[in-house]
């Protein structure tokens, strides 16, 4: 539900988007859900803020969630039978940029979501040095890149105008609802927040790893940057279904 005044548009919930294509549901697999009780917590929570689509990306991470499509697809198997009514939910991944990412590149064993859109991280620290041969090798291979919460890479904040650079190289990128508020602190809301001015985001995903974040995602449809981000008519979150 949504209402509109002179400006923008006063949102009440998710509807308007209706599709999270970043979250942590699957059990037992990462740091998000873990078992298949919180995952329904979760999912219903998601529901109830006005989602009916959910594209679940649980790590892909060596070194501490090695994951493969097999394990990620043996613990979607556990929510079988379980997946509330009016919930569509679908199974990526969010992939870290390692070795093992690349093992996985070779071997054609990825996930990708809808029109083989492909999200991925790195360090929050530390640039990859690699970072732009492999977003090239990426669209070579016929991948659409998605750069998960691209406010969040701190070393990111003193070069903006970097994020123009990858978006110049097709990398689509996905901004958290979280980020939205404070909850990862004043610097990464604010980058967010001109990400959204600067209309350079694609997609807006929740994140959510636990209970707690539900608490927080109810804060942001009031927010005017999501407002604005809606309003934009950029977002590419219904193209996925």
């Amino acid at each position: 539900m949504f209402f509109f005044n002179r400006k923008t548009s006063l949102h009440t919930d998710f509807s308007a988007i209706g599709v999270d294509m970043h979250s942590h549901l699957i059990p037992g697999v990462d740091d998000g859900a873990q078992d298949v009780e919180e995952s329904i917590e979760l999912i219903n929570g998601l529901r109830e803020l006005g989602y009916t689509h959910l594209f679940t990306t649980p790590h892909t991470l060596e070194d501490f969630h090695p994951n493969t499509k097999e394990s990620l697809q043996n613990g979607h198997a556990l929510l079988e039978g379980h997946i509330p009514a009016g919930i569509n939910l679908n199974l990526s991944s969010e992939y870290y940029l390692d070795e093992a990412f690349l093992v996985q590149l070779d071997a054609n064993a990825l996930m990708p979501l809808p029109g083989n859109r492909l999200l991925f991280e790195f360090s929050q620290i530390v640039r990859p040095n690699n970072l732009e041969e492999v977003i090239f090798d990426l669209t070579v291979r016929g991948y659409q890149p998605v750069l998960a919460h691209p406010e969040r890479y701190l070393f990111f904040h003193k070069q903006f105008d970097y994020f123009k650079r990858i978006k110049d190289m097709g990398v689509e990128l996905q901004v958290n609802a979280l980020s939205l508020t404070e909850h990862y602190g004043k610097g990464v809301n604010a980058v967010a927040e001109k990400l959204i001015e600067k209309d350079m985001i694609d997609f807006i995903g929740t994140d959510i790893h636990h209970a707690k974040h539900l608490e927080v995602l109810k804060r942001v449809p009031g927010k005017k940057h999501f407002a604005r981000l809606l309003d934009s008519g950029l977002l590419k979150n219904q193209s996925l279904i």
